[in-house]
């Protein structure tokens, strides 16, 4: 009886390691992103679920500034929307062109960058980024009440305080701080929504 507790306890310990060593298996060591980066679990959540990459020469640029495209194919992939699809004969080649025209026909805040050169991609505000956001909750506020809605509502967290100013509408937005943004939305509601038509004023709960 003792031997057969001995045996079962073993097959324990060496099943608990062996779990222990599975999972840390399949995380992708980034170079950029280090064990104590304040959004390591975020980073290695977004690549387990293929919701985005790292660069080729294992870096993960999270404190670059996210573009445009990049920010709504990452909140397309991470929803998984069953309308939404890569095939379009209308697609010249271009790899956004799937997201962008699926943002267009949910009639969310779209900036249409003219005369640039084929791939640009423009860098996101905060503050543009939030009204993306909200557009994408069903929402159509300006771009502050966007800020305010979401904060208001627990969508995003602000960058110094969960206030307007504090949410720094003017700052860049990282690649890190878009991933953080997108997992919490997703926490929080399971599908993208079409923004309506028409914009409306935002009604606080409370003053900020």
């Amino acid at each position: 009886m003792l031997r057969r507790k001995f045996l079962l306890s073993a097959l324990c310990i060496m099943m608990f390691f062996c779990g222990f060593s599975s999972a840390h298996a399949e995380e992708t060591k980034l170079k950029d992103v280090s064990e104590d980066h304040w959004a390591k679990d975020t980073i290695q959540w977004a690549i387990k679920e293929k919701i985005v990459d790292g660069y080729p020469d294992n870096n993960f640029k999270p404190e670059q500034v996210v573009g445009q495209k990049e920010y709504i194919a990452l909140l397309i992939r991470t929803f998984k929307p069953s309308d939404f699809s890569l095939d379009d004969p209308n697609n010249t080649g271009d790899w956004s062109y799937p997201y962008t025209h699926f943002a267009f026909s949910y009639e969310w805040y779209v900036i249409v960058p003219f005369h640039q050169p084929e791939g640009y991609d423009i860098g996101l505000a905060r503050g543009q980024a939030a009204k993306i956001i909200a557009d994408a909750t069903g929402k159509n506020f300006n771009q502050q009440d966007s800020i305010r809605y979401l904060l208001d509502n627990g969508f995003v967290e602000g960058k110094v305080d969960n206030s307007l100013d504090g949410f720094k509408e003017g700052d860049p937005l990282t690649r890190a701080e878009a991933l953080t943004i997108i997992k919490r939305l997703h926490s929080k509601m399971d599908k993208l929504q079409k923004s309506p038509e028409k914009t409306v004023k935002y009604e606080p709960k409370s003053e900020k």
